[in-house]
């Protein structure tokens, strides 16, 4: 196996600890939390965007780390933080209590996400293979943390309590994240703050990086409204009750190959189009277990909602990588952020409409459709491809 690798796959399960667990347990497992604290959905959501405004923090912070001498360090320590983090809130039972460890569970994610990105995508212009293929194995972690977290939850024996699946995932992000220390927290062979040593991408960019920043924030919005709430509005559907965990399970599933799926899709049509693609197909699969109260609209929801989150990011990134090919840590970092502005206000609003309304269904379809506009703005060309257009034949 090549040292490039080696980081994608320790990467893939950096993510998978800190962002599939860190992150986006809270979702499979909110239900029971709720029932054991009395939270509300409001609680809910606003605890749900103290952990996004600590990846935010994670983020600017990664970014101001690249490369800096203690990027090592910080990627020793964001894995960590999250295996602690993560099962230190059993121990806590008031909201505020609650909001300061997802704060800080938050910030864990924000930092892996980032210097392991950089870490396993940045690699000097001769070892540069294809742009897509990487990303995809770097990606899917994310997608095996989610499938992780939500056969936990489903699993639960009802007599443990909430505390149990939060012990056991605390434990499997130590594991998972052990990687991380060895192999990507050592000095990159074409190490730089710019994020250079990545290979210029072929042909014109794809879309403006306004449009795309855009777009990123639309999905950011978005998605992390069904990526909250999801398994508790099918939780609250009469016959679904016991379907719910198993749903964000199917999400997981759905992540964990489909980076590489969309990857392939970028490479055969060109990275816009599948960006398009892939926003009007989640938002199909946000709305479909609000329009219907089916089983087969919940499972279906869930496989097309997780078979696209992470092939945006994929896609994202890949087009990141064509517009600013000589600093892509900076525009990952950049992108990102602006994701998790979106991030924190979605969970925000929804959890108001869902707690004012006594549904959180309606708020996921306004979420949908923030994910299907995303779609319109990448429809917008870029100014080259506008320019090519308008090139007179040699």
């Amino acid at each position: 196996m090549s040292a490039a690798t080696r980081r994608a796959v320790a990467g893939a399960l950096a993510l998978a600890a800190a962002m599939g667990i860190g992150r986006f347990a809270y979702t499979a497992l909110l239900p029971g939390v709720q029932h054991g604290l009395g939270f509300d959905d409001a609680a809910g959501g606003a605890i749900a965007s103290a952990n996004l405004v600590g990846y935010l923090a994670g983020v600017l912070w990664a970014r101001r780390l690249a490369g800096s001498p203690r990027r090592g360090a910080a990627l020793r320590l964001g894995p960590a933080a999250t295996a602690v983090l993560t099962a230190a809130v059993t121990g806590v039972g008031s909201e505020a209590g609650w909001a300061a460890v997802r704060f800080g569970s938050g910030v864990a994610s924000g930092l892996v996400f980032v210097l392991a990105s950089a870490a396993a995508l940045e690699v000097p212009p001769d070892h540069l293979p294809r742009p897509l293929p990487r990303p995809g194995v770097l990606y899917g972690g994310v997608g095996v943390g989610i499938a992780l977290a939500a056969v936990v939850a489903a699993l639960a024996p009802p007599g443990g309590g909430w505390r149990v699946p939060w012990w056991a995932l605390g434990g499997a992000a130590a594991a998972l994240a052990a990687p991380a220390w060895s192999v990507l927290s050592g000095p990159l062979a074409n190490d730089s703050g710019s994020g250079g040593g990545v290979a210029a991408g072929r042909g014109r960019a794809p879309v403006g990086f306004g449009r795309l920043a855009t777009a990123y924030f639309l999905e950011g919005l978005g998605y992390i409204v069904s990526g909250t709430f999801a398994v508790a509005a099918v939780r609250r559907t009469p016959g679904l009750e016991g379907l719910a965990p198993w749903t964000w399970a199917l999400a997981g599933l759905a992540a964990a190959p489909s980076a590489l799926l969309w990857a392939a899709l970028g490479r055969r049509v060109g990275v816009r189009s599948a960006l398009i693609t892939a926003h009007l197909v989640q938002a199909a699969g946000m709305a479909l277990p609000s329009l219907s109260s089916a089983a087969w609209a919940a499972l279906a929801g869930a496989a097309l909602f997780g078979g696209t989150f992470i092939g945006i990011t994929t896609l994202t990134v890949a087009a990141a990588r064509e517009i600013r090919p000589q600093a892509l840590g900076r525009a990952v970092g950049t992108l990102t952020a602006i994701y998790g502005v979106g991030q924190i206000v979605g969970p925000l609003a929804a959890g108001a409409v869902a707690q004012r309304l006594g549904d959180p269904r309606p708020a996921v379809l306004g979420a949908s459709a923030a994910v299907a506009i995303g779609a319109l703005v990448l429809l917008i060309p870029s100014r080259a491809s506008l320019a090519s257009r308008t090139e007179p034949n040699a």
